[in-house]
């Protein structure tokens, strides 16, 4: 009898033990979807992959987010769970119901339900069945002819950088003013869309660099997660992006940064796609000894900018064509604000934006004054429309304007007519190209058409009407991303 009674009081422990892990995973699955829909408001489950620490590149960000994922996702459910447990046999159980058994197993199972459905599990899926592929619609970037006399090329990426900020009916002032200023005269966008399934900043490189969405590897036919590490030593390998074209012409490719390069796989997408020298926030910790650095992300733009503004003098005063990439990071969330920088506004993301254009405009007023707007394309252009979830600042406005769109302003050289006063992300690659001065066939790479010129959108992914062309964008197109992620540098 007492075996019998050992053996009860061992299963009763076992079920208790089970049944509080249960109710923990519950827990941590729905605080996590709340994290995610706070902190980042509606993702992709591509989004969520390629920012995860097995992607390519670290982690989840910076160290603020890691520790809130700690804290509030794992460690308070799990706390939360011990106290109840505790709490219970302090104050003595009553013998449960079977129906009460199995709430920890529905809580799971609700929790599990939540967080897929806020991580884009279920959109992901429907798209995976989608027979549909992008293929028929690409075109790998080819050059058809060269200028007799090659073109610089000088690219801002403006974090969360879209046109609202300058709409002083919406934002109460023109936040783009210093902008405005430094790029009077230049060909302004103001219809750049941001393409389905981007909204982050790798999303937005690759796709006005390589022309395409960007999909994870997951996403591929015959993933093999033993091999997932040794796949993720390059990025996108098999694609044809921005950098591996110049490259082959002769150019010197540099980025520019004051984050940490490797975060999301930033580092191993430009290395691996033409670009010679990645500097990032390690570079300038040892050489900056005023550097204003936020412990979110990183350097101040007013330091990445004038850092920028260097490799800009040393690269031109080398003779050999180039290729700098500059990205912005003080516009990120929580707002960038730094003591060199500062004003009376209520809200630091507007002191944010006014001093990121502030650092912008002088960088390009430097680039002016020293004469290189002569031989040099430049371009401004968002990596993607700000957040709008109810911690980001002006959620609650940009949410109720219709038609958003990315900053995209450029400088060329030479007088260049534009044919269309609309356009995706997906365009920027072939338009920087011709901007340039090199000939593509029928003005297309990758997925965009060139709007320099006069270019036939007929049989073009450009030509469906919305519904279809997102749908499209949507499609996994398996085979073809196989290749981009399978093959060996571009």
């Amino acid at each position: 009898m007492s075996f019998d009674k050992d053996n009860r009081h061992g299963l009763s422990r076992l079920r208790r033990a089970l049944n509080g892990a249960l109710l923990a995973l519950a827990l941590i699955f729905g605080a996590l979807a709340v994290w995610i829909r706070l902190r980042f408001g509606t993702v992709t489950f591509d989004q969520i992959v390629t920012n995860l620490p097995i992607g390519a590149g670290k982690g989840i960000g910076n160290n603020a987010l890691a520790v809130e994922v700690l804290v509030w996702c794992i460690a308070a459910p799990v706390a939360l769970v011990v106290a109840l447990a505790l709490a219970t046999r302090r104050l003595g159980r009553l013998r449960p119901r079977r129906p009460v058994r199995l709430v920890p197993a529905a809580a799971l199972l609700v929790g599990l339900s939540v967080f897929l459905t806020v991580a884009g599990v279920p959109e992901f899926a429907m798209a995976q069945l989608s027979e549909t592929s992008i293929a028929s619609s690409y075109v790998r970037p080819a050059v058809t002819s060269v200028p007799s006399r090659p073109k610089n090329l000088v690219t801002v990426y403006l974090e969360s950088g879209e046109n609202t900020y300058g709409d002083a009916s919406v934002m109460g002032a023109n936040l783009l003013a210093d902008l405005d200023d430094a790029t009077r005269g230049w060909q302004v966008d103001a219809g750049l869309r941001q393409f389905e399934g981007g909204g982050w900043t790798m999303a937005g490189l690759v796709g006005t660099q390589c022309g395409i969405p960007l999909k994870s590897l997951i996403a591929t036919e015959g993933f093999d997660f033993n091999t997932y590490g040794e796949k993720l030593d390059h990025y996108l390998p098999g694609a044809r992006c921005l950098g591996d074209v110049l490259a082959d012409q002769g150019y010197r490719s540099v980025f520019v940064g004051g984050a940490d390069d490797d975060f999301a796989g930033k580092r191993t997408f430009l290395t691996d796609h033409g670009y010679d020298q990645v500097l990032g926030l390690s570079d300038w910790k040892g050489v900056d000894p005023d550097a204003e650095i936020s412990p979110e992300w990183g350097l101040a733009d007013s330091h990445t900018l004038a850092h920028a503004a260097d490799v800009l003098d040393d690269l031109h005063d080398s003779g050999r064509p180039f290729n700098l990439t500059v990205l912005t990071l003080d516009t990120h969330e929580p707002a960038g604000v730094f003591p060199d920088c500062t004003d009376d506004a209520a809200v630091p993301m507007t002191t944010a934006i006014r001093c990121s254009m502030k650092a912008v405009a002088g960088f390009l007023q430097h680039a002016e004054r020293a004469g290189y707007l002569d031989d040099t394309v430049v371009m401004v252009m968002g990596d993607h429309l700000k957040g709008t979830t109810d911690r980001d600042a002006f959620g609650d406005i940009l949410r109720t304007q219709q038609d958003r769109t990315v900053i995209f302003r450029f400088h060329s050289p030479d007088e260049v007519p534009i044919g269309r006063d609309s356009a995706d992300q997906l365009s920027v690659l072939p338009t920087t190209l011709e901007l340039l001065g090199f000939g593509l066939p029928d003005g297309r790479a990758g997925l965009g058409v060139s709007l320099v010129g006069d270019h036939d959108l007929a049989g073009t992914a450009l030509a469906l009407d919305d519904a279809d062309y997102r749908a499209l964008l949507r499609a996994p197109s398996t085979e073809l991303y196989q290749g981009f992620w399978a093959a060996g540098p571009s």
